[in-house]
């Protein structure tokens, strides 16, 4: 469950909105007895059922001007504070509550929807934990420590993929094998580093590569990443490569982003820069990618790219893509060689549970007038 998520479940505790503005008649009533609590609480009700959580907050202040530690008011209070988008500043009141009522359920249960929707998951989770241990009978404390960690793995857990591919080329050519290991592990709420390990073998030679990397979000618009690999005696892989990317999201369900690579191969250098566009769909989200590659001593070389996706489930994903143009490539040990080049497949990744999943890929590749490759790829995916 994401904090927008987690927002909605706490509004939810609020009943139903059948009216748009609060019980006239007891608004009339209050201001004739402006002491009566009963009469002022039945009105900050009133007003949070018609969906006016500002209103019920000014009356649940009123309310707690009188007595500060009612637990029904302290309750309200926060209440209408999450509704209005406010929850950081209903924790105070919701602790308060549970202080002075240590068996009230529904102060329970707010205090950690409060929690999940100021951005607290550890927080949320542990007091989860109390409130199974503090209301054993209870079935929504194990229902809701099971639903915050479904949204733990979805969102901040470590993934660990483990890869295996097999491409058969034309013209009796050896086939080529790859094993990859890759990490992607949370620094925190907005950073991430990436980890991996690649073995390639290609035209009977076999490399070995490692990477690392890191991605950061800035704000809610902008990400960033860089990365780095090395081959120490490479081959068929670039001996060193480096990638920065960053990324915006736009008005109109839209996305933009740069992607800058060095590679150095044994016998050449080659820089790239690619710039996507993506637009998101209520069902499918389609993107566009033009590269320039530019080998040392040759002029620069177009790629286009077309992608065609859908998201579905807890991080699941299928794509559909589409390559053309010209690119710099291995096409023997030590030879790396601009060609003409048409390229399609599918891949995606779903996931059986929250924990595991199952990557996969299947495609068609046409280097020049050398060969076509076939490729399949499957992998294990697992979130902890």
């Amino acid at each position: 469950m994401n904090r927008l998520a987690a927002l909605a479940a706490a509004i939810a505790l609020l009943a139903a909105r059948p009216a748009s503005a609060c019980d006239a008649a007891l608004e009339a009533r209050v201001a004739a007895d402006p002491a009566n609590t009963d009469l002022r609480h039945e009105l900050a009700r009133s007003c949070a059922r018609a969906g006016r959580a500002d209103a019920a907050l000014a009356q649940y202040a009123a309310l707690l001007a009188v007595k500060g530690d009612n637990p029904d008011w302290l309750l309200g209070k926060g209440q209408s504070l999450i509704a209005l988008g406010r929850p950081r500043e209903a924790l105070a009141p919701l602790e308060q509550a549970r202080a002075v009522s240590p068996r009230y359920e529904d102060v329970w249960r707010a205090n950690i929807s409060a929690l999940e929707a100021a951005g607290e998951p550890e927080r949320a989770a542990a007091l989860t934990a109390e409130a199974g241990r503090t209301f054993p009978e209870a079935a929504w404390p194990r229902d809701k420590a099971g639903a915050l960690e479904r949204a733990r793995l979805i969102e901040r857990s470590t993934r660990l993929s483990l890869g295996l591919s097999y491409e058969d080329l034309s013209g009796g050519r050896s086939s080529w094998h790859a094993l990859t290991v890759g990490l992607d592990h949370p620094l925190d709420a907005r950073r991430r580093i990436l980890a991996g390990a690649n073995v390639e073998e290609r035209f009977d030679t076999r490399d070995e590569q490692f990477s690392i990397g890191l991605v950061d979000r800035l704000g809610g618009d902008w990400t960033w990443g860089v990365a780095a690999d090395v081959a120490p005696g490479a081959e068929i892989l670039p001996e060193w490569n480096l990638v920065a990317e960053a990324g915006r999201t736009l008005p109109g369900d839209r996305g933009i982003s740069l992607r800058a690579r060095h590679a150095s191969y044994a016998a050449v250098d080659v820089k790239s820069l690619a710039a996507t566009i993506e637009q998101y769909f209520p069902a499918f989200r389609v993107a566009y990618s033009l590269t320039a590659s530019k080998p040392s001593g040759i002029s620069a070389r177009l790629g286009h790219a077309l992608r065609l996706a859908r998201d579905y489930g807890d991080g699941s994903q299928a794509t559909f893509a589409l390559g053309y143009g010209e690119e710099a490539e291995t096409v023997a040990p030590g030879v790396v060689q601009v060609t003409r080049n048409r390229s399609l497949s599918v891949h995606g990744v779903h996931w059986a549970t929250p924990a595991w999943g199952l990557a996969w890929e299947a495609g068609w590749h046409e280097q020049g007038d050398l060969y076509d490759r076939v490729r399949l790829r499957i992998g294990l995916e697992h979130r902890f």
